[in-house]
């Protein structure tokens, strides 16, 4: 595991897809996932979700945080945020109230943060976040 859990959530994990798995279809969870293999179709989570350094995600997730390590290909909405590490990268649009990526990290897409601020009371933040 390439990140700490604990910084991002005092929840623990509930789900864990394994690095050498790989699903086609629809994940539901209410509770926290990681994911180090691949999925395909959808993914949506009333909890965090981590994807692993060497995972391919292509679909749309749908999740209170997203932590994205290895690779997506497709639309992510947060409730509470996106945080994208330095090897982690994201191609689709993202909705949300808070956008955080790292230097090193890879982002192409669209980012709304009126329609989840909106939902919320905290208001929207875009962070770009370089370390030296």
């Amino acid at each position: 595991m390439q990140f700490n859990q604990q910084k991002f959530s005092n929840e623990l994990i509930n789900t864990i897809i394994g690095a050498e798995t790989s699903i086609k279809g629809s994940l539901h969870s209410q509770r926290s996932m990681q994911i180090e293999g691949m999925v395909e179709g959808e993914i949506n989570c009333q909890g965090d979700v981590y994807i692993g350094e060497k995972s391919i995600i292509k679909a749309n997730i749908i999740a209170r945080t997203v932590t994205v390590s290895g690779e997506v290909f497709g639309n992510i909405e947060t409730l509470k945020g996106l945080r994208i590490a330095k090897t982690g990268k994201v191609y689709g649009d993202i909705t949300g109230d808070q956008l955080s990526v790292e230097e090193g990290g890879i982002y192409r897409g669209k980012v709304n943060m009126e329609v989840i601020s909106s939902k919320s009371p905290y208001e929207g933040e875009l962070q770009f976040i370089t370390k030296g």
